[in-house]
């Protein structure tokens, strides 16, 4: 999904805007970590009922939910479904980062963002169509708000595509689907800003890949926020390969399913 480098001033405002509202976020994230850490602070926070005394069997009982509910699906939909559901999410993901990262600029950025957004926007529509999932268009941004809380909207499901992924394919590929949404917005962050600009949503990512039955190996590099020192380029570089090899494994994991159906009719 790679494109040509824009100049980043057209959209330095908006950018600065996200930026500071994602640092905050990461300091919250780091006053969490620090508090998860102190001894006495688990189990107060576990007799309040805010967070569960281990949520890593919950998350290992959904997994193993979701692969049973969508068992079915995976042995008799066409070959590809596994990285349809997944692109589908990374196209509208990333179309709308385009665009709504304009949303607030002069109309010359905004027909930019736009026209970038188009090549991505028609993939999603024909990846949609074939698989008779309705209608698939990038999440619009109104405002600043709506626009920063792009991935908060894909989770919320608020054009219900993932409920229709979810019906017309499996629990599994709205995983798919949802991370897709999720890296999608993460990867046009990036190369928008030629590596300049990155704040993977890592909680999200690791949830629905652990979900859609993902290992680690491949979605933890895409969740992993630059070094200090990582120059924009290595960032750039660093992420198209990490999200090809994800590409990969699905296209991996797609033909193995495919074998043995194919070998049942010979």
């Amino acid at each position: 999904m790679s494109q040509r480098r824009i100049p980043f001033a057209e959209v330095w405002r908006v950018l600065a805007y996200t930026l500071a509202i994602a640092l905050g976020f990461v300091a919250l994230g780091r006053l969490q970590l620090a508090l998860f850490d102190a001894p006495a602070t688990v189990p107060w926070l576990q007799r309040l009922g805010w967070i569960q005394a281990d949520p890593a069997p919950a998350l290992r009982q959904r997994t193993a939910e979701i692969a049973a509910a969508s068992a079915a699906a995976m042995r008799t939909l066409a070959p590809g479904h596994r990285s349809a559901a997944w692109r589908l999410g990374c196209e509208l993901g990333y179309a709308s980062q385009l665009v709504g990262v304009r949303a607030l600029s002069a109309p010359e950025a905004q027909a930019l963002g736009r026209k970038l957004a188009a090549p991505h926007a028609q993939r999603a529509a024909e990846i949609a169509a074939q698989w008779g999932l309705g209608a698939a268009q990038p999440l619009g941004a109104r405002s600043l708000r709506e626009f920063t809380e792009l991935g908060a909207r894909y989770e919320a499901d608020e054009d219900g595509l993932a409920a229709r992924v979810e019906q017309r394919l499996s629990p599994l590929h709205r995983e798919l689907y949802l991370l897709g949404a999720q890296l999608g917005g993460e990867a046009a962050r990036i190369e928008d800003s030629g590596g300049q600009f990155s704040l993977p949503p890592a909680p999200l990512i690791a949830r629905h890949a652990t979900l859609a039955g993902i290992e680690p190996r491949w979605w933890q590099p895409l969740a992993a926020p630059p070094a200090k020192d990582e120059p924009p380029k290595q960032v750039l570089q660093r992420y198209r390969a990490a999200l090809e090899a994800l590409a990969g494994e699905l296209r991996r994991l797609d033909a193995a399913a495919a074998a043995p159906a194919a070998g049942v009719g010979r």
